[in-house]
Parts: structure tokens; C-alpha cells; sequence
């Protein structure tokens, strides 16, 4: 089997122009420096046959320099994009293009004062470069180890048309993040269903979505009269699978699902504690492992 300690191929690429830029700066404990940076890239392409526009924020965290003392490459990123020109400040022709090669995408969760739980992700990057001529693209190829998969609900619990992948992703030190994926289209769900199972080990390849949704409901505050019409808009924030491994990685290529349990009970203490920091209660202690794999 795979060991847990190897990192899991995670690399997204991004290509667009530059919409906005925040920068921030502080010390750290150990009395080092550090830069901040979040930006969005605005990026249009072609998905599934029809043209689609997502505006995806990205994150850079550096030092000076690396723990082996060297010039950090995020660092220069970092004071380059200062000079760089964003939608926001020249508009969409004269913004400045950028590129990531090497972006990757982390579990996000926070706890609210009420202690709820927020789940979600975010795409980090170790550095930039200039897009230049290359066209606009937001694809991913991640390996995963898949913990669940079922038909999508929508709010009143029906089917949506769309199916879930829960999938497990390897981090480095061998952190496990949960993310769900989604497939869209009939015959990549059929084929998904056919020949992905849950505890095996499969590459995913596909498209980032990053867009604002609008989504309108009938409702009526009587037993009589007219219905209205009401629109809300939220973010639609999905990695949309539409490629992937014919089958399951072979057994020295996977990860073993007792490490994977091992893993997911440290980031079920971790998610505790950040709920029980929230609400001020005592600490709780990590989840008794179980040689039964359900991802609860």
C-alpha cells in the first residue's frame, strides 16, 4: 500500500487576468517576517460546450526565505504582484494576466461564536507567473481516496441530477483534508458509479467553478391569493469532475484505509476542538479508532 506520509498528486492550474489584490504583513512567533496575498483571477473558458466566467480567490503565504535558508520563491511573487495592475484599478484589457502551475487546494473549515461548523476549501499557491498569451483555464487533477458518494439533494431532499464523490486527499505529513466533488454530466455519473467504489484509491481531473448562482423559489405567506416570486444568489464553489483513472489505483499505488481512518480521526479532534474553542467548552479527545471505516 501507498504510505500515508507520501503526498497525494494535488495541482490545480489557473489562467486569467488579475481582479483584485489585498496584501497583508507581520511577524510570526519565531520573530520572522512574513508577506500575505489574497487576489482573485477572473477566468473565462469553454466547460462542457458552454462559456462560463469564475472569479476564483487564490492565497500566497511566505517568508523571506525558506527553512533551509533560501530566497523564498513566494516572496518575490509576492513584491512582483505589488506592481501588478488589477480589473478593479484599470479595468478588464489593460489588467495584468497571471498564470499558476503549481496551485493546489486545502480543506478550509471555521466554527462560528454559535459553533457551527462551516466546511469548505481554498486554493493556495507557491508563486505566480506571467500569463502572457495563454488562454484562460481553471482545471484540476487530484488523487483521491473516496469515503462516500451519493445523488446530490437539493433543499427539499430531491435529486438533483448531480452525484457527490467525497473524496480524501493526502496532505503533507500526511494531514488528511475531506472535499466533495461533483460530476454532472449522465454518462461520466454512469460510468463513475461502474467503476469507482468507496475505499479505493482514483485519480480526478477536471474544472473549477468559482460563480455566483442565482436561484429563484415561489413562496406565499397566505393560504390565498397570488405567489411570489422570490430570487437570492449564492457561490458556487465546486470542483466538477469530468476525467479521471478507468479504474482504481492498483494496491501499492493506494492509500490503506486503516491509515486513512488513522488520518481522519486526528481532522475529526482537530474540527472538535476548533468547536469546543468556539464555545468554550472542555477538550475532547480523539475518536477511539474502529476497524469499520464509516467517514462520519
Amino acid at each position: 500500500m501507498k504510505n500515508i506520509g507520501e503526498q497525494a498528486t494535488n495541482k490545480l492550474k489557473i489562467v486569467g487576468k488579475l481582479l483584485d489584490c489585498t496584501f497583508r504583513n507581520g511577524t510570526l512567533k519565531t520573530g520572522s517576517q512574513y508577506e500575505s496575498v489574497n487576489f482573485t483571477i477572473r477566468t473565462t473558458h469553454t466547460y462542457s460546450g458552454r462559456e462560463e466566467t469564475s472569479e476564483i480567490p487564490v492565497s500566497i503565504f511566505a517568508t523571506p526565505t525558506t527553512s533551509t535558508g533560501k530566497a523564498h520563491p513566494g516572496w518575490r511573487c509576492i513584491q512582483e504582484m505589488k506592481q501588478m495592475k488589477t480589473v478593479q484599478e484599470v479595468g478588464e484589457a489593460a489588467a495584468s494576466r497571471i498564470s499558476l502551475t503549481s496551485a493546489n487546494v486545502r480543506e478550509n473549515n471555521f466554527v462560528t461564536r454559535s459553533g457551527q461548523l462551516i466546511s469548505g476549501w481554498q486554493i493556495n499557491t507557491p508563486f505566480i507567473s506571467n500569463g502572457g498569451n495563454i488562454s484562460d483555464t481553471a482545471i484540476f487533477d487530484i488523487d483521491i481516496f473516496i469515503m462516500d458518494m451519493h445523488d446530490e439533494l437539493d433543499r427539499e431532499g430531491d435529486p438533483t441530477g448531480r452525484f457527490i464523490v467525497k473524496g480524501g486527499v493526502v496532505q503533507y505529513g500526511g494531514k488528511l483534508d475531506v472535499i466533495e466533488f461533483v460530476v454532472e454530466q449522465q454518462d461520466y455519473i454512469d460510468f463513475v458509479q461502474r467503476n469507482w467504489n468507496v475505499n479505493d484509491t482514483v485519480h480526478a481531473g477536471g474544472h473549477i467553478r468559482y460563480t455566483s448562482v442565482e436561484e429563484k423559489r415561489t413562496a406565499s405567506n397566505s393560504s390565498w391569493g397570488e405567489e411570489v416570486e422570490e430570487t437570492s444568489t449564492r457561490t458556487a464553489r465546486e470542483l466538477i469532475i469530468t476525467r479521471g483513472s478507468d479504474e482504481p489505483f492498483e494496491e501499492e499505488f493506494a492509500y490503506d484505509p486503516a491509515d486513512i481512518k488513522k488520518a481522519f480521526n486526528v481532522r475529526k479532534a482537530n474540527i472538535e476542538q476548533l468547536q469546543i474553542n468556539a464555545t468554550n467548552k472542555p477538550a475532547a479527545k480523539p475518536a477511539a479508532e474502529s476497524s469499520k471505516y464509516s467517514w462520519e
